[in-house]
């Protein structure tokens, strides 16, 4: 029996900008993922939000108290997701660029 890789992964980047309409809110490309590595090198901190947060829904509830801060040069990974597209970020001010890399499985031992 052939092994088949189940573990697609996906490394992309997007350029995200404050003058984005409702507040500079950028939904990620979707590509089906569990987990989503984070890379923030936008010579500033960003903003990551969950929860399929959309910049029709952030303008209908605030939601700068349901957010991670990314500051420059660091990264993150969030877990618990079925697509890419319901991680979020939002910069400050004008524009910079985020990394990402998508996985459905980590090599953290689960019990």
């Amino acid at each position: 029996m052939a092994f088949i890789n189940k573990n697609q992964s996906n490394t992309f980047n997007m350029t995200i900008s404050s003058v984005v309409a409702f507040g500079g809110l950028s939904q990620l490309s979707a590509f089906q993922a569990s987990e989503v590595l984070i890379s923030n090198k936008s010579g500033q901190d960003i903003y990551i939000y969950d929860n399929g947060l959309t910049p029709e829904t952030f303008a209908e509830v605030y939601q700068d108290s349901r957010r991670f801060l990314l500051e420059n040069s660091e990264s993150m990974v969030l877990r618990g997701i079925t697509d890419t597209s319901q991680v979020s970020a939002k910069i400050a001010s004008g524009q910079g660029t985020i990394y990402f890399r998508s996985a459905f499985f980590s090599n953290l031992n689960q019990f």
